[in-house]
């Protein structure tokens, strides 16, 4: 476990500036979304914004993943429909956009009604928040989904980390837990998500981010002893000497743990089981993977790669309660990033 620097964390009051009013971050989190993302308050060039939604839908064995984002110079929508116990694709196509800047209209809250949609090249997205509720669309060729998300949660995890440059920052919100219903064809083809284990995460993330930076991530949303039981973690995010907030938390049943620093380790070889472990051994996993999602991404002057694992999670935490939960066999994944963008 490496020495983690110790930290007292910044609770965002409600309505709370993320960004002060030269552009740099104030390092915090929040578990109500009720800190305040405001583009207005970015210094930088108008070429270092990134912005996306990413939603990822599955149960036991298929996984359908949807994008809106832009990282300035160039703006791109995907979609990708598979199976994550085999590997095999029934769908996967995107559209890159060049030179979109701000023109995306990425909304502020990822919690307030809004509506993104992206509409080019044969694609057809529409993200739209309503009262809570998300309705997702989109078509591409042959295929088509429609879905509908509910949270199970109030809560999630939304932080805002500095970076060591000034005005470099990421502010993002991770929902886990949106209980899905969906629709998704191939042509003639219907793919069957299981209704009672089918559920969705969001990543809702913003920046202005350094042009090489690498992370690790892992996220699962599932049933555990008949309860909804999940989990966001991260590591490797922004400057850790100023850091006053971390992604980090597990849900289960209808109560939540607030971790702070994650160590999340792989081997050279991804396919080795990973290892997952909070600083205060609070939580502790092993990953045995199953399915790498291996991407790669060059365009301009972006070069981009992560292996999204795919696989079972087996361990334990401890809730506030002191109670030892153990989990075997729990479906989600963890990846390792490598950006250049």
């Amino acid at each position: 476990m490496p020495d983690f620097p110790s930290f007292t964390p910044h609770l965002f009051a409600p309505g709370e500036h993320a960004l002060d009013s030269r552009g740099r971050a104030v390092p915090g989190y929040s578990l109500d979304g009720s800190s305040v993302y405001s583009r207005s308050r970015i210094h930088a060039a108008p070429w270092r914004l990134k912005e996306w939604d990413f939603y990822q839908i599955s149960d036991d064995r298929l996984c359908l993943q949807l994008v809106i984002g832009h990282v300035s110079y160039a703006g791109n929508c995907n979609i990708a429909l598979f199976n994550h116990e085999t590997g095999e694709k029934y769908s996967e196509r995107g559209v890159v956009t060049p030179l979109p800047f701000r023109s995306m209209h990425m909304p502020e809250s990822a919690r307030k009604d809004s509506l993104v949609t992206f509409d080019r090249d044969g694609a057809k997205l529409s993200f739209e928040t309503k009262d809570g509720v998300r309705h997702l669309q989109a078509s591409f060729g042959e295929f088509y989904c429609d879905v509908k998300l509910t949270p199970v949660f109030h809560e999630s995890a939304t932080v805002c980390t500095p970076f060591t440059k000034r005005n470099e920052f990421y502010y993002n919100e991770k929902v886990n837990l949106l209980k899905a219903e969906v629709t998704a064809r191939v042509g003639e083809t219907q793919y069957a998500f299981d209704p009672e284990r089918t559920f969705s995460l969001l990543d809702w993330g913003r920046g202005v981010w350094p042009f090489h930076h690498s992370w690790y991530w892992s996220s699962a949303s599932t049933l555990l002893n008949g309860k909804p039981f999940g989990f966001n973690l991260g590591c490797g995010f922004g400057d850790n000497a100023r850091v006053r907030g971390t992604e980090n938390i597990v849900y289960y049943g209808d109560s939540f743990v607030k971790l702070n620093w994650m160590n999340i380790t792989s081997e050279s070889d991804p396919m080795i089981p990973w290892h997952l472990e909070s600083d205060d051994g609070r939580f502790s996993a092993v990953l045995t993977p199953r399915y790498d999602r291996d991407s790669i991404t060059k365009l301009f002057i972006v070069n981009n790669r992560c292996h999204q694992m795919f696989g079972t999670f087996s361990g334990r935490f401890v809730t506030d309660a002191g109670e030892t939960v153990p989990f075997e066999n729990v479906v989600g994944f963890a990846e390792h990033a490598i950006n250049r963008w």
